[in-house]
């Protein structure tokens, strides 16, 4: 029977976690912001939801005018 050192351990489980990119941060951040994917169509570009471009575009005006009215002024 072989050993296996706490680091062994590690090693294994971080190559292991590296080859599931469905588990990241990411991936779910993307599948929450990015309309669905088509399963037939995995080279489909998947367009941003609604909600998050108004969120954005209003972040974004805030932004501005915050410059705007405390920097340039």
């Amino acid at each position: 029977m072989t050993e296996v050192t706490p680091k062994d351990v590690h090693t294994m489980l971080k190559s292991y976690l590296r080859s599931r990119s469905d588990l990241w941060f990411r991936k779910a951040v993307a599948s929450y912001v990015f309309e669905s994917q088509n399963p037939f169509e995995r080279q489909s570009v998947r367009k941003p939801q609604r909600w998050f471009l108004v969120l954005l575009i209003t972040l974004l005006t805030v932004i501005a005018a915050f410059v705007y009215f405390n920097l340039w002024n």
